[in-house]
């Protein structure tokens, strides 16, 4: 939970700041919800990030969402980088299960066929078109649907061990590429994965990826 800074702390800290929004304190106060005159005009999003599980970019093109890293009160996002997404833990799902299923080939196609694109096949990937990705939900008290699910959950643990070996700096080339191997070949089965949940056949498939291919050339 973030705790606004006290007034005198702010005046002593931050003079030029607090003078520059004290000359402006009375539209500051005409705001319709505030704690502090000085403070965020609206609180209530900020503790939603220190809860959040997920990071989705601005711009991608590729499926580039990503696990928050523990610690995210910590960390400060801007509109301009992306923004966070929180998947309840409690929910009939885990994060991990969402995130390989945002990352992966089909759902990327499908939110590039409804976002701006730009050169190169860079997409937005703001709330208006991520909320709008149709997320594949699992009955986890069907075997079928539950072991699907489980199995995401190990694939994407093991994409983001691999990455986190590939990025350590500790690895020699040589090793980079084993990993960048390792990468692609689980990057492939959660695509298969996701195939298989969303009843795509291998025509649709098919014609899928020939159309990414065309548009990301």
């Amino acid at each position: 939970m973030h705790t606004p800074i006290a007034e005198k702390d702010f005046r002593s800290r931050f003079p030029s700041a607090y003078e520059y929004l004290r000359s402006r304190r009375k539209p500051l106060e005409d705001r319709q919800q505030f704690t502090q005159w000085y403070g965020f005009s609206a609180p209530r999003n900020l503790p939603l990030h220190d809860t959040a599980n997920l990071l989705v970019p601005l711009l991608a093109d590729r499926g580039s969402f990503s696990e928050f890293p523990e610690g995210q009160e910590g960390y400060c996002l801007m509109a301009s980088g992306g923004f966070s997404v929180t998947i309840p833990n409690d929910g009939p799902a885990s994060y991990k299960y969402v995130l390989g299923l945002l990352n992966s080939k089909l759902l990327f196609y499908y939110l590039h066929s409804i976002s701006n694109v730009f050169r190169g096949g860079w997409i937005t990937c703001t709330k208006q078109y991520v909320g709008r990705l149709p997320i594949r939900l699992v009955d986890l008290s069907d075997p079928a649907d539950k072991a699907r699910h489980d199995r995401m959950v190990e694939l994407v643990d093991r994409m983001l061990e691999l990455n986190r070996q590939k990025h350590s700096g500790k690895l020699a080339p040589s090793q980079v590429e084993r990993v960048d191997r390792e990468i692609a070949a689980t990057d492939a089965e959660i695509d298969a994965l996701v195939y298989q949940l969303y009843g795509i056949t291998a025509d649709e498939r098919k014609i899928m990826e020939q159309g990414s291919e065309e548009s990301f050339s």
